[in-house]
This record gives C-alpha cells, sequence and structure tokens, in this order.
C-alpha cells in the first residue's frame, strides 16, 4: 500500500496518527482530504472505532457479551497502537478482519 507521496506522509503524519484515536479518525477526512496517506490511516482508525463501538453492544447480552467485549476492546487498543507505530514510522497498514472494508 504504497499510494502515498513523500510529501503526503510530511503533511499528514500528525492526522494519521490521530485518527486511531476514537471519533478523531474522522478528523483527516475533514482537514486534508486529499492526503492519500492521512486519509487511508483515517479510514483504518474508523474501522478500529466501529470496531469498538459494536463491541460495545454486545456487553449487555448475558454471559458471553463482557467476554466479547473485553477481548474486542483489547484487541482494538492494540490495533490502535500498531497503527500509530506504522503511522509514525510513514507506512500505512489494513486492520486484520475488518480492515479490508475500509479501504
Amino acid at each position: 500500500m504504497a499510494d502515498h507521496s513523500d510529501e503526503d506522509v510530511v503533511r499528514g503524519k500528525v492526522l494519521a496518527v490521530l485518527s486511531y484515536i476514537g471519533i478523531l479518525s474522522i478528523v483527516p477526512f475533514i482537514v486534508q482530504p486529499d492526503n492519500n496517506f492521512a486519509v487511508s490511516h483515517g479510514r483504518q482508525g474508523l474501522c478500529v472505532f466501529c470496531w469498538f463501538v459494536g463491541a460495545s453492544f454486545f456487553s449487555i447480552a448475558p454471559i458471553v457479551g463482557p467476554l466479547v467485549f473485553l477481548v474486542s476492546a483489547f484487541l482494538c487498543l492494540v490495533f490502535m497502537f500498531i497503527g500509530m507505530a506504522t503511522a509514525i514510522a510513514g507506512r500505512t497498514w489494513v486492520v486484520p478482519v475488518l480492515g479490508q472494508y475500509f479501504k
């Protein structure tokens, strides 16, 4: 996934990192919609955020709900840190399982 220029990486690195912090994932779409690097991370950050919100709904289910939520919340936290690290490194990535639908 190298459809971004070096200039895009430099200009969008901060937004790319911020895009993994919850609802801030929409900021790259608003602030720099022409920056492929920031928007790519924004999409993956939105994926992680949607995954967390979806898992929150499972938490109301008896017995298995809280377990699904805890596992999902842990995975979302791990994916947030991986996303931030790849953004800092100037690379893009795809969140496992759901990320392909947010390309």
